[in-house]
């Protein structure tokens, strides 16, 4: 398993102590889920950024494995809500393995936010756009600067940028109105 994580938890307990809540942002693709943890419209740094399930995960035991990790991250972390981007729709559909790969580590993640109290909100890209005000033309992925804002650690531009996004999104609608 790749949790990609860093290890100083100081990060995280002075983050904690911020008293506007925190999304976690999810991004799947079928090789990882990426994610980026949001607080008062910024990415929180120092927290985990990729999830890879491990291989072989097609075995019961192994998914398992994969849900542990997600609820140990989630318990980390300590949203309030998770945000999961869905994939892009369209006439280009991609080969069944990945399609299949993305939807178990999409499920997974969801399994393990039940488990763990946290509601998940499965946000469109067009609603995401929406919700920061983002122009429709381009891949949302285009738009990273705009809806993300300043890239912070590793996996970017390879899915934890749109993560981030997604996060903002919820955030942004979970905001009490003022």
């Amino acid at each position: 398993m790749d949790g990609d994580e860093t290890s100083g938890t100081a990060a995280l307990d002075s983050a904690n102590q911020n008293a506007s809540a925190r999304i976690l942002g999810v991004n799947c693709d079928p090789h990882a889920a990426f994610l980026a943890a949001v607080q008062g419209g910024a990415v929180v740094d120092g927290l985990p950024e990729r999830l890879k399930p491990p291989e072989g995960m097609e075995l019961g035991d192994r998914l398992l494995e994969f849900v542990d990790e997600v609820r140990r991250v989630i318990g980390r972390v300590g949203p309030s809500r998770v945000g999961m981007l869905l994939p892009e729709s369209g006439k280009h559909q991609p080969p069944h393995k990945s399609i299949s790969s993305r939807v178990t580590i999409e499920t997974l993640v969801r399994v393990a936010a039940a488990q763990e109290g946290v509601p998940v909100d499965l946000l469109a890209r067009a609603t995401v756009r929406a919700r920061l005000q983002l122009p429709k033309k381009g891949a949302l992925s285009t738009h990273l600067d705009a809806g993300a804002g300043p890239p912070v650690g590793k996996y970017w531009t390879t899915g934890r940028g749109l993560a981030a996004m997604v996060g903002r999104a919820v955030e942004v609608d979970s905001a009490p109105a003022g």
